[in-house]
């Protein structure tokens, strides 16, 4: 069957709407649960899948599987690249990784089926919102976990790179990469990168865009959404240590959850701390926490000795230094504050029952987690860098075990480290967990405004001639995605890799960035993905019409507009300067 039509000898016009079908429902119907073993399955079915494709039985070394560095469970990338005859490459990048099924409950053997599910959840009325019913019942849309979220994407990127394969003539390179782990660490999308510069060294290639084909959410049913960036992600925890006591003599000690609590009443869903694009009429979400626990695992009548949290921040634009140095400034009013109030309930007990004025007063330390480990080996040296090495290496072997995740891994190695220490004052640490995600957008760079604007107007026209439908620009998407790490500026690179690794504990075998490599081959990027629904929910569906028609059309647009007529990616030079005054 003929899959694709040709508008000159270089450039595809049209997929076959079965041929996205015939790789789209395989690959739905694996398992491949995020953080799992279960990911290699997915892998290995896109390298199957070009395996027998006469350009890669021609060309092997254009296609394989890239293993994901210091990875528990063996995880690799999948990549193919259609080399033409020119070294100006395009990238397209979708993760394979999904989300759990406990949602499903009574339909989980269904999950992966759709046309099975389809049928389970029209008896099932209860299961499932009105509105997703509704559109079940128009059979408009495919259920199923990782038909939108991405498999939807990725079948689409796969029928393409066939289609390209069949044109080793055209005017320039095209490269698939399926991923891993974006659901959890982006682990994939970070050994990717590596791939990506190592590609590039040994074919000399250029990349001019990275294109991922996440899916969309919209406001009306007429208008899509495009990304010409990705919101960030940095996860700052807050390591609180107090001073043991007995319940009955409260005032003897000092209670780390009074201080961990003033912090996240002060923190948690605080505006001031969100970032705002006044230009483009977005803001990051404010930060909001993941985890707070103390470290009591039973009951006895003694307060805990420390307590950790994990709060979240989503920036555009804010850097990791300036997100810890605006979270020290908050713990230390917060520490003060519950300090002064604990002094002042403690002396007041003294007085009510004759005891001997106090002669210990509470000063909590902030310290970041940089500043702890350079007091450590000023006072100690040798014998605190032999005990840090070794207590490294327990925490990394129990992550890659399974034993411990980051943040539990990160806390057990500070309570080693404050027990090394020894303080006889309450102290506050702060650093970073994994993962990170740098936020990227088309306003960093004026020559990235010009190629997104560009590829806007193109898609545009191409929607709105042959579909009557429009498209928005968003400068971040807000689900955090892999093109997190497509560019960073050379400038920022040692900032980025000091703020990061210096504040993150267990930075370095298990969890690591490649941000020089990132910097060498930055280059803008656009999301352009079907129109889904319901991510990592029950009822998550992907609408066919993007799918099979109006998606791949406006990737194979947007391919033909970078490498074809490179006058359609243009905007006029007034607009782009606009946008770079107002930012």
């Amino acid at each position: 069957m003929e899959t694709l039509k040709a508008t000159n000898l270089n450039y595809i016009q049209a997929i076959d709407p079965e041929a996205i079908e015939k790789i789209f429902y395989p690959y739905v119907a694996i398992n491949s649960e995020s953080g799992t073993p279960a990911e290699n399955a997915a892998s290995a079915y896109v390298y199957r899948h070009f395996k027998d494709h006469p350009y890669f039985v021609k060309h092997p070394e254009h296609f394989g599987l890239y293993k994901v560095a210091h990875d528990p469970h063996q995880r690799e990338v999948a990549w193919a690249m259609v080399k033409g005859s020119s070294n100006r490459t395009i990238v397209m990048v979708h993760h394979f990784d999904i989300v759990e099924i406990e949602d499903f409950k009574n339909h989980k053997a269904f999950a992966f089926n759709p046309e099975t599910l389809l049928a389970s959840l029209a008896e099932d009325p209860e299961a499932i919102s009105e509105e997703a019913m509704a559109d079940l019942k128009s059979n408009q849309w495919i259920f199923g976990r990782g038909s939108a979220d991405m498999k939807g994407g990725g079948a689409i990127q796969m029928a393409i790179m066939d289609a390209y394969g069949h044109q080793e003539d055209f005017d320039g390179t095209l490269i698939l990469i399926a991923v891993s782990d974006e659901e959890n660490l982006s682990g994939g999308m970070r050994s990717a990168a590596v791939l990506l510069d190592e590609l590039k060294d040994r074919y000399q290639l250029e990349y001019i865009l990275m294109i991922n084909s996440e899916p969309h959410q919209r406001k009306t049913p007429e208008c899509g959404m495009l990304s010409g960036g990705s919101i960030g992600k940095i996860l700052p925890f807050v390591y609180v240590r107090g001073i043991l006591a007995h319940a009955g003599k409260s005032p003897e000690g000092f209670n780390p959850v009074q201080i961990l609590s003033e912090i996240v009443r002060r923190t948690e869903m605080n505006p001031s701390l969100a970032d705002v694009a006044e230009e483009v009429g977005e803001m990051s979400p404010p930060p909001t926490w993941l985890m707070v626990r103390d470290s009591k695992t039973t009951y006895d009548v003694s307060m805990p000795l420390t307590a950790f949290g994990c709060i979240s921040f989503q920036p555009l634009s804010s850097m990791p230094d300036q997100i810890i140095r605006t979270l020290v400034d908050m713990a230390r009013f917060s520490a003060e504050e519950v300090a002064a109030r604990v002094n002042v309930a403690a002396d007041l007990y003294h007085k009510h029952t004759k005891r001997p004025k106090r002669t210990v007063r509470w000063a909590p330390e902030v310290l970041t987690f940089s500043e702890l480990i350079q007091r450590c080996e000023a006072r100690f040296g040798e014998r605190f860098h032999a005990f840090y090495q070794d207590a490294l290496k327990k925490e990394n072997d129990n992550m890659y075990s399974g034993i411990d995740n980051h943040a539990e891994a990160t806390w057990n190695l500070l309570d080693s480290i404050l027990d090394f220490l020894g303080t006889d004052q309450p102290m506050v640490i702060i650093g970073v967990v994994p993962p990170y995600y740098p936020s990227v957008s088309y306003l960093d760079r004026a020559e990235h405004t010009e190629v997104v604007l560009g590829l806007k107007q193109a898609l545009n026209a191409l929607t709105t001639e042959n579909y009557g439908q429009s498209y928005d620009l968003e400068a971040y998407f807000t689900g955090i995605s892999d093109l997190s790490y497509v560019s960073l500026k050379p400038e920022e690179v040692q900032t980025l890799e000091v703020a990061v690794a210096a504040q993150m504990p267990l930075y370095g075998d298990f969890y690591a960035i490649p941000f020089e490599a990132i910097a060498r081959n930055a280059m803008p990027c656009i999301n352009i993905g079907p129109w889904g629904k319901d991510f990592h929910k029950i009822s998550e569906r992907v609408l066919k019409e993007d799918l099979l028609h109006r998606t791949p059309a406006m990737v194979l647009k947007a391919i033909e507009t970078m490498l074809g007529k490179a006058g359609e990616a243009s905007v006029p030079a007034a607009e782009t300067q606009r946008i770079h005054d107002i930012s």
